[in-house]
């Protein structure tokens, strides 16, 4: 039998339930040791003491909500009894939590993080972090409206987002978010969206992968995204007749041919460079 060393013995002894258990321990123990600008006196604050206090009124998420209680209420209102232990239920907290971290990094006073907010502060972001990796998830910050989302890691939707410009690259990002199950309206917007940037490239087949190309091109054209392909009055496009489950399928299947063939392109751009390179090599040889 091979014996463990301390180091895989601490790394098997990771336990999801009570991980998270401990990052809503250290959420509502963190202290902030922040000058209060209206009378420079040193006072102590929790962490959403602290928002209430300084950053709700300019964050532009705080819809019409009077304290940070009211919207954490609102948000676990929707957590039945039997959805507690799910994963999905810690996926909500953690976003919770981590829009309120954001919220504080990118609007609060974080000159010097140790002094103000103290270890319990970065033990509880690290800990999400550590959380969200065994758990396959990461976050997405959209600076522009103030929010973090977190969404499912999929190699090739991070691939893609890469090399894309900033709103195709949220848009790929966010079909992977867990409110977009369902909603056949913001996954056909985020489609358009994302098929908007790469139709020039899908136009252009490459030699051996045209069928992919082709397929893509004609799922776009048939699923309800770029024609009205739903109304069959007057409709001179091709109808489907289809359940919202079913055509929910076909965009999930549309969304993941459509990055794979953006990945052809780039991999065979890729391949190209690993070829002169080796010949390079060889030439040295």
């Amino acid at each position: 039998m091979t014996r463990q060393n301390i180091f895989e013995i601490l790394d098997s002894a990771y336990d999801i339930t009570r991980e998270f258990g401990k990052i809503q321990d250290l959420y509502s123990n963190v202290v902030i040791n922040c000058t209060n600008p209206l009378n420079y006196r040193q006072s102590s604050y929790s962490i959403e003491n602290y928002v209430d206090t300084f950053l709700l009124h300019i964050w532009k998420q705080r819809k019409s909500f009077l304290s940070v209680e009211e919207m954490k209420n609102c948000i676990f209102a929707t957590i039945t009894f039997e959805d507690i232990d799910k994963i999905e239920t810690k996926l909500k907290i953690l976003e919770y939590f981590i829009n309120i971290i954001y919220l504080i990094e990118s609007k609060g006073c974080t000159n010097d993080p140790i002094n103000q907010f103290g270890k319990n502060f970065l033990f509880l972001k690290e800990n999400i972090n550590i959380l969200l990796e065994n758990l396959n998830y990461e976050q997405l910050v959209i600076k522009d409206e103030e929010r973090v989302l977190l969404v499912l890691k999929d190699p090739a939707a991070t691939a893609v987002a890469e090399i894309s410009s900033e709103d195709t690259a949220l848009a790929i990002l966010k079909y992977n978010h867990a409110s977009m199950k369902g909603d056949l309206e913001g996954k056909r917007n985020l489609l358009f969206s994302i098929y908007r940037e790469y139709e020039p490239l899908l136009k252009q087949p490459i030699e051996g992968y045209a069928d992919f190309y082709n397929k893509v091109r004609g799922l776009y054209n048939t699923l309800d995204i770029r024609h009205n392909n739903k109304t069959k009055e007057g409709n001179k496009n091709n109808v489907i007749d289809i359940s919202d489950e079913e055509l929910e399928k076909w965009y999930d299947e549309l969304y993941q041919l459509l990055l794979f063939c953006v990945l052809i392109k780039d991999n065979l751009e890729r391949k190209k460079e690993v070829d002169e390179f080796l010949k390079e090599i060889k030439k040295v040889d």
